[in-house]
């Protein structure tokens, strides 16, 4: 025992060192560690910011087509409206309109890269105030507006069945383009005038297509634009 005393007596100088050296040296491994940890973690981030705006980019070009399109829609329906009510003459033209009377508009949108923070936990989102603007997108202002949208279309789909198919030749005759450019052709275009059923769907369905561009898709493209501008902001500041 007195020989193990002494050689701790004489030799802790070296054994502190030693000791020293061996926490300098987990320590530092501890905190490479972390560091290489933080990196893919800032990659991970910066990779789902990135790809949440660059979906967020296709989905604002989706609702400006879309609002393009319902726009030509309301004008269609004022200009029938018109033409109804002031006794107006039948022509050709007016068969393009028609067909502009319903859209069936589907928001074709994204959000595989916010499902990707989602299922690794939103908290890989690093700023909060941008975490919870992505939430407010995605999961109150989408599902909010496709609802709407759900809606609309079950509209849509109620009047194609009961109130064009005894009026029209025949509907959705799209030209195959890119938009929804096609023609319907009245059956008996001055029975419309003094029809209160159809005259009715025309005054509603352009009261709800001025509240769907007005209210729902500008509401949605206000908030996709400002969340564009606020990605762009915070991905530069993790750059």
């Amino acid at each position: 025992m007195k020989r193990i005393l002494l050689l701790l007596k004489e030799k802790w100088p070296e054994y502190m060192i030693e000791i020293l050296v061996l926490i300098i040296g987990i320590y530092v491994a501890f905190e490479l560690s972390n560091y290489g940890e933080n990196r893919n973690l800032k990659r991970a981030e910066l990779e789902i910011l990135k790809g949440c705006k660059t979906e967020l980019t296709t989905d604002l070009a989706e609702i400006k087509l879309n609002m393009e399109e319902l726009g030509k829609s309301e004008r269609a329906l004022d200009l029938i409206l018109g033409v109804l009510e002031n006794d107006g003459v039948y022509h050709d033209s007016l068969a393009f309109h028609f067909n502009y009377t319903l859209l069936p508009i589907h928001f074709v949108h994204s959000t595989s890269s916010f499902e990707t923070a989602k299922s690794r936990g939103l908290d890989i989102i690093s700023n909060a105030e941008i975490r919870n603007k992505l939430i407010a997108v995605y999961d109150s202002q989408y599902d909010f507006f496709l609802k709407a949208e759900q809606e609309e279309l079950a509209e849509v789909e109620h009047n194609m069945r009961h109130i064009l198919p005894s009026r029209f030749e025949s509907g959705w005759n799209f030209s195959g383009k890119s938009t929804f450019e096609g023609s319907m052709v009245p059956l008996d275009f001055e029975s419309l005038k003094g029809d209160k059923e159809y005259l009715y769907f025309i005054k509603t369905q352009k009261n709800r297509t001025r509240s769907y561009i007005g209210f729902f898709y500008e509401n949605l493209r206000k908030s996709v634009e400002a969340m564009i501008r606020d990605l762009e902001t915070e991905i530069k500041r993790l750059e």
